[in-house]
């Protein structure tokens, strides 16, 4: 039996906090080697990209994979979940929405794993889809005494920040950057539009917006400069993000897995989460949607 489950639905069943919780529990499994999750890989057609993104979650009985196209003619994202007890009960979930509240919550479970003062200067760079998820995750967890908005564009900003439920400054320039405590970037640039020079002494970095190799956000001096860098996969980093690839100190750079099992060994003044986003993460969010309708 398929059971299908849209948009809606999802954002009627995927609370932030409770997908939080769900992601915590699959990087504990995957840590320890009872999850599996492997990297995105892409087919080029003439006119579109498709992909795939393969995973199981043993805690939760469940394996599947995200699959998504992207190409000229519009996209379609998708997550497919198998009950392995009962491989008969397949789902498939919208996942348009589920990956934007998902890769909300995983920066935003992060974070919380790092910066543990309860009042923060916020900054996102890009005003998009996922720049709207990463303010409202990230608002679930701390005060914002200053939230700004930062676009190549400045009415891109500003248009955010008046449709925002969340109060939030747009800016001009990014010299806001020395006064934040957490900062997301959420683009598609291929060059990078902050580096070193620009930071506070103290920050947490999630940088979540290109997963194509030779693209970056923060210029290689953030990364060489920052004490420790979080990846999803380390074969998916290598195939799509210059910002993990071209680290020369490969020590600093550790796993999600290996940071949620013991977040205090990783506690430093200078840290950077890269979010590609792996198939993992969509089931277990997906898991959360299944479980608050009562269908697993």
């Amino acid at each position: 039996m398929i059971t299908y489950i849209d948009d809606s639905d999802v954002k009627n069943n995927l609370p932030v906090k409770e997908c939080v919780d769900e992601l915590r529990e699959a990087f504990i499994s995957y840590g320890k080697g009872e999850s599996d999750s492997s990297p995105r890989d892409r087919i080029n057609g003439k006119d579109f990209v498709f992909s795939t993104m393969p995973a199981f979650y043993e805690k939760r009985g469940i394996a599947g994979l995200k699959t998504y196209i992207f190409g000229k003619n519009g996209y379609r994202f998708f997550v497919i979940i198998f009950d392995t007890a009962d491989p008969q009960r397949l789902y498939a979930i919208d996942a348009n929405v589920l990956g934007q509240i998902r890769t909300g919550a995983i920066s935003a479970m992060v974070t919380s794993m790092l910066v543990k003062k309860k009042t923060i200067n916020y900054t996102i760079i890009g005003s998009g889809f996922q720049a709207e998820s990463q303010l409202s995750s990230i608002s679930e967890f701390y005060h914002l005494e200053n939230a700004y908005v930062y676009s190549r564009n400045f009415d891109h900003a500003r248009k955010f920040a008046q449709k925002s439920s969340i109060k939030v400054e747009p800016v001009k320039d990014l010299s806001c950057l020395l006064d934040s405590d957490v900062i997301a970037s959420a683009t598609d640039t291929k060059k990078p539009i902050f580096n070193y020079s620009m930071l506070p002494e103290k920050y947490h970095i999630n940088l979540i917006g290109s997963n194509v190799l030779g693209s970056r956000e923060a210029d290689k001096d953030v990364m060489e400069n920052s004490q420790i860098l979080i990846e999803e996969n380390s074969a998916q980093s290598e195939m799509e993000s210059s910002e993990i690839s071209d680290i020369r100190d490969r020590k600093k750079i550790i796993t999600l897995g290996e940071f949620v099992a013991n977040p205090d060994k990783y506690n430093r003044s200078k840290t950077v989460f890269k979010c590609l986003g792996i198939g993992l993460e969509d089931l277990a969010a997906g898991y959360v949607v299944l479980k608050n309708m009562t269908l697993l």
